[in-house]
């Protein structure tokens, strides 16, 4: 009886050798990760400029941040007021506003009462660029301060728990605040937005901003900032100086 060939064929051969090599690819992508990094969206300024050159490399680097959450929040007031509009609201549409509410802190019933659409329509609306710009200049000395190095705070807001943020070498003895820590430019953007938006320190602003939409004018940043005399200890100095930078750096954050 012939015995069996028990030597494999050179297509057997070849067989095993792709699925060694398949098996040995798939190996390699297991043990191996890639690590896609991404641009920080921190500002670092540069060590020799005119201060011409220094106010103009910030404006460049905060004003599309800037616009960027306006952009979000002129989409909100949008489908706020389309919603307004409308004689019944669906189950989605609740639960849109229902979020939305979350975000801007105003509590609403199911049938939303007049007083509370006039409450969103309040706080749902933009910052004018321009006092945002100026205010961030101000607030981290145009992106060279200690907060906004170490902690990308623009703003100079504050937060109340321990950890949460930097401790100012000056810090009053008894006093427990930090200056808040952000993760990036961007969420510090975000996070100023949301406090002139929603804390109550800043009602007159925001009175004074809706008093511009019921007549119909464009949002003007110098009167707008009198609603800001609460943003400072300083007060009504605090706003003389915000509207001073405004005018001073209008050209330059239109060129930016």
């Amino acid at each position: 009886m012939q015995r069996p060939n028990l030597t494999p064929t050179l297509f057997a051969r070849s067989g095993l050798a792709l699925i060694a090599w398949l098996m040995a690819l798939a190996l390699l992508a297991a043990c191996s990760t890639v690590i896609v990094k991404t641009k920080p969206d921190v500002f670092k300024p540069e060590v020799q400029q005119s201060a011409s050159e220094k106010k103009q490399q910030f404006f460049a680097f905060m004003k599309p941040r800037v616009e960027q959450e306006n952009k979000r929040i002129t989409e909100q007031r949008k489908q706020l007021l389309k919603l307004q509009d409308k004689k019944q609201l669906s189950r989605s549409d609740m639960q849109w506003l229902q979020t939305l509410a979350k975000e801007y802190e105003v509590n609403i019933d199911e049938q939303l009462t007049p007083k509370q659409w006039q409450r969103l329509k309040a706080r749902v609306d933009v910052i004018p660029l321009e006092m945002a710009l100026v205010q961030a200049a101000n607030e981290s000395a145009w992106g060279t301060s200690r907060f906004a190095r170490k902690g990308n705070n623009y703003f100079g807001q504050w937060c109340y728990e321990k950890g949460c943020g930097i401790v100012p070498e000056q810090r009053a003895a008894g006093a427990t605040h930090e200056v808040r820590s952000f993760s990036d430019a961007r969420e510090s953007v975000d996070a100023y937005m949301n406090n002139i938006n929603t804390t109550r320190a800043y009602a007159e602003f925001r009175n004074l901003r809706q008093q511009s939409r019921n007549k119909g004018r464009a949002l003007n940043a110098e009167k707008l900032v009198l609603g800001l005399k609460s943003y400072s200890e300083r007060g009504m100095d605090y706003v003389k100086t915000i509207q001073a930078m405004i005018r001073s750096n209008r050209e330059l954050i239109e060129q930016s």
